[in-house]
């Protein structure tokens, strides 16, 4: 499961355009509710951010991901290894929440 009230601490600005996207009209109430969001649909949002979250399965109980950029950087953070494709997608959805945030503040600081 997620932990959104991480997500939404520690990288506020990714969670605020999260929440513009995905929830345009009506927002989120409470982060407890995000705990019924299908985590699948975070794929879409952030290919619409550029950035892309690839898992791979290496052996039948070894699951990695990686990180890609529209501009070819990629991101291969320091993970242990999760048994399903479901524990290691919810670890780097927590990472693309990160590495979105970072892009969003690196863009302000380029803009003023």
């Amino acid at each position: 499961m997620m932990n959104w009230k991480k997500i939404k601490r520690e990288y506020p600005h990714s969670y605020k355009k999260f929440v513009e996207v995905m929830f345009p009209y009506v927002g989120v109430v409470g982060v407890i509710t995000l705990n019924t969001f299908d985590v699948k649909r975070l794929f879409s949002f952030f290919d619409n951010e550029s950035v892309f979250l690839n898992v791979e399965r290496l052996t039948s109980y070894q699951w990695v991901y990686s990180i890609l950029l529209k501009d070819g950087r990629g991101t291969f953070p320091k993970q242990e290894s999760r048994s399903t494709r479901e524990e290691v997608e919810i670890d780097g959805f927590e990472e693309c929440f990160k590495v979105l945030n970072q892009e969003i503040i690196s863009t302000k600081q380029t803009i003023y």
